[in-house]
């Protein structure tokens, strides 16, 4: 079986979440004998070169780049982009197209398929579908709206645009009408979590059946990297890891360790040097140990092995949370914020989940009751779900479909 994966960025350029599930899932489903391509966009502007061929992890991937014009900010619609998405399609002629996102190369990707008479797996990996800044999370003064209304949306998006809400409402009912007339062209649509199943259901709104399907465990940790037990005495090593980025609460979860008598560890890479600068600054300030490990990668040691507990106190409507399953992994017991999918988590062994304005309170009584916490890493399952289970689900699906 042949497969095409269209999606927004691939490795090794980008490294967000989306990426390494999607590359996970190419190297699990290439394991099981399928044939996977990616088309995929860059975030780097065109340079003479619509289009470069290379092999990421045995995987053959096609990157387009834009022009100026063709980003976002300049609309939803991209013709040239679709046009070479589309002679590749006739090209490769694969059994099934998997779309992970259409964002970069925009609209009309799933109608070329459509007109080839190839069967298109649309993944709502992100909140793309339903908001044009992906991630629901509007600037200060602004709630995000429920269901499919826009008005708070016109006025979020016009702080950037300039253009005034009415003319931002009528920009929104084009894409809205062309996302969904996009999205209806799929013959079958999943998402990582029952959040963001939702998310599409009620804002995109989309009426049709989707099939739940958690990513799971992207890369396998043997025993040996599992993170040991807080000895009698020793400091509790606190921390998080990924993008050290304000929307996932770094700054909140410093101010929770004043006054606690832990190390506070972050690991990964802070994309705002004011923002990191703020950050150090008050845990200075109140006098907490903070302990930087900088960006890592797949093959260095991963940053949960020097954890006791882990914090994700993200302020993301959050679709997945790769990082809960690797700290888990790990076997280091997690706190997290009830930001979208985080909120499925409730009630999971080694994890507990509360609103962010209570994690003070919840990290000073995990170290004044050490009971509690050594109860919460107890619970922690020695196996979790891995990729290879979402890689069979969608080859059945696929195998279903072509």
């Amino acid at each position: 079986m042949q497969v095409v994966f269209l999606t927004s960025n691939y490795p090794p350029e980008a490294h967000g979440g989306t990426e390494q599930v999607v590359s996970a899932l190419a190297r699990s489903l290439c394991a099981a004998g399928v044939g996977v391509t990616v088309l995929t966009a860059s975030d780097r502007v065109h340079f003479g070169v619509d289009r470069h061929d290379a092999v990421y992890e045995g995987v053959p991937v096609q990157r387009y780049y834009k022009h100026h014009g063709e980003w976002d900010r300049d609309g939803f619609h991209r013709p040239r982009l679709v046009g070479l998405v589309r002679e590749a399609l006739r090209t490769l002629q694969p059994d099934v197209v998997h779309v992970h996102s259409f964002a970069s190369l925009g609209t009309g990707c799933l109608a070329a398929c459509h007109e080839l008479g190839i069967p298109v797996v649309f993944t709502a990996h992100d909140l793309w579908v339903t908001c044009a800044r992906y991630f629901r999370l509007p600037p200060a003064g602004v709630v995000c709206p429920v269901g499919a209304d826009r008005g708070a949306c016109a006025v979020c998006l016009d702080r950037d645009l300039q253009v005034g809400p009415a003319a931002v409402l009528g920009l929104l009912a084009q894409r809205d009408a062309a996302v969904r007339a996009e999205v209806a062209l799929a013959a079958a649509v999943t998402a990582p979590s029952h959040a963001a199943a939702q998310f599409v259901r009620e804002c995109l709104p989309y009426a049709g059946a989707i099939h739940v399907v958690p990513h799971g465990l992207l890369r396998p940790v043997p025993a040996a990297a599992r993170s040991p037990a807080p000895r009698p005495g020793e400091v509790l090593r606190i921390g998080t890891f990924g993008n050290l980025v304000a929307e996932k609460g770094v700054r909140e979860l410093v101010a929770a360790t004043a006054g606690l008598p832990c190390e506070l560890h972050l690991a990964g890479r802070f994309l705002d040097p004011g923002f990191a600068a703020s950050v150090r600054e008050l845990a200075r300030n109140q006098g907490t140990v903070l302990v930087e490990h900088g960006p890592f990668g797949p093959d260095d040691p991963h940053p949960a092995r020097s954890l006791h507990l882990a914090v994700f106190p993200s302020k993301c409507q959050e679709t997945y949370g790769l990082v809960v399953d690797e700290a888990l992994a790990h076997g280091v017991p997690a706190v997290l914020s009830t930001g979208g999918a985080f909120a499925d988590r409730r009630g999971l062994p080694g994890l507990l989940v509360a609103p962010l304005p209570e994690l003070p309170m919840v990290l000073a009584r995990l170290l004044r009751q050490p009971a509690e916490l050594a109860a919460l890493r107890a619970a922690v399952p020695i196996e979790l779900p891995t990729i290879a289970a979402s890689a069979a689900f969608h080859l059945d699906l696929y195998r279903r479909l072509g």
